[in-house]
C-alpha cells in the first residue's frame, strides 16, 4: 500500500511539476508580451497583473507547494539539526513531520472556506476591460496545498514505519 500511494503522489507531483513550468514559461511570456506592447507601442494587455496575480502565481506557489513536499526538497534550516544523531536526531525529524502535516492540514482548511466563501460569492476583480473571476484559483489553492497534506501524511507514515537505522542510513 505504502509503494502504491508514493509511486502515485510521485506520478502526480511530476504532472503538477510540468504542469507548474508550462504556467511558469506561460507567466513569462504573457508579461514579456506585455512590457514589450508598452514600451514599443504605448499599449498594454488589460488584465495581464490580475492574471499573473490570481491565477499563474497561485498556480506556480501552490501546485508548487505539493511538489516540493513530495520529493522533499522544502527548504530547511538544520543549523543545530545537523549535529544531532540517534535517537536525538529522530525525535526532531519525527517532530518536523508531524508539524508539516499539521500545518498543512490547517492551511488546507483555511484555504477550503475561503474558497467556498470566494465561489459562493462569485469573486471576481476588475480587470480594466471585464471583470475576472478569480473563484476558481481559490480551489486551484486548495487542491495545491490538500496534496502536500497528503504527501506529507505519506512522509509521516514513512517515518512512522521506518526503524532508527534505516532514518540515520539516509541522512
Amino acid at each position: 500500500m505504502e509503494a502504491f500511494m508514493g509511486a502515485w503522489l510521485k506520478k502526480i507531483s511530476n504532472g503538477a511539476a510540468v504542469a507548474v513550468g508550462a504556467v511558469t514559461v506561460l507567466m513569462m511570456l504573457h508579461v514579456t508580451a506585455e512590457v514589450l506592447l508598452r514600451v514599443l507601442f504605448g499599449m498594454h494587455i488589460p488584465g495581464t497583473m490580475e492574471v499573473v496575480t490570481y491565477y499563474y502565481m497561485v498556480a506556480a506557489v501552490f501546485v508548487g507547494i505539493f511538489s516540493c513536499t513530495t520529493d522533499d526538497v522544502h527548504v530547511r534550516v538544520d543549523v543545530v539539526a545537523q549535529f544531532l544523531r540517534g535517537s536525538v536526531r529522530r525525535a526532531v525529524d519525527g517532530i518536523g513531520v508531524v508539524a508539516m502535516t499539521v500545518y498543512f492540514a490547517i492551511f488546507s482548511y483555511g484555504l477550503y472556506l475561503q474558497a467556498v466563501r470566494s465561489w459562493k460569492r462569485q469573486e471576481t476583480v476588475d480587470a480594466i476591460v471585464a471583470e475576472l473571476s478569480i473563484w476558481p484559483s481559490r480551489w486551484l489553492a486548495v487542491i495545491g496545498v490538500f496534496l502536500a497534506l497528503l504527501a506529507s501524511l505519506h512522509w509521516l507514515y514513512r517515518f512512522a514505519t521506518s526503524s532508527t537505522d534505516q532514518r540515520e542510513g539516509e541522512s
